[in-house]
């Protein structure tokens, strides 16, 4: 593959400057629609755990995995753990199998509020694209997953 020209490279590094600050806030909006006091961090577990949990077969997330996916040091995690079972968010119980491992669900209210919160956010996407061939929101969507991979795997090695 040869090298991206600079002009390029310029082009996206300002359009993710741009977008930085949009999503940032959507998603400290969609955070306080859970409970008003839920930041970037205990909203970044709390994401997790609820995708993991619709997206996995057995629904429950170990505290290891949480601290693993989210990119975050054990003490954080476990601080925002403990606000989002505070707040009626996740449940935190011993694993059965194996009583060093604590295993992590999201609450049936944290569920319900993730569907209605989804529903809202697909909804706004809808209108923004509606204009939009529908390939070029397949490139797009494979494209930011690809660049998200990349993202992840560059800050494992930093």
């Amino acid at each position: 593959m040869s090298r991206m020209n600079g002009p390029a490279l310029d082009d996206i590094e300002a359009a993710f400057a741009r977008l930085a600050p949009i999503v940032k806030g959507r998603m400290a909006n969609a955070a306080t629609q859970f409970h008003p006091e839920l930041r970037g961090a205990g909203f970044a577990v709390l994401r997790m755990v609820l995708l993991r949990t619709l997206r996995g077969p057995k629904g429950d997330v170990t505290v290891s995995e949480v601290v693993s996916d989210c990119h975050m040091d054990k003490s954080v995690v476990s601080r925002q753990l403990k606000d989002l079972k505070q707040w009626g968010l996740i449940q935190v119980e011993r694993s059965e199998q194996d009583a060093r491992v604590y295993l992590v669900s999201p609450t049936d209210f944290a569920m319900k509020r993730f569907a209605e919160i989804k529903q809202a956010t697909r909804s706004e996407y809808s209108d923004m694209f509606s204009e939009w061939d529908p390939r070029d929101l397949s490139d797009l969507a494979k494209l930011l997953s690809r660049y998200s991979e990349q993202m992840e795997l560059s800050s494992h090695v930093s």
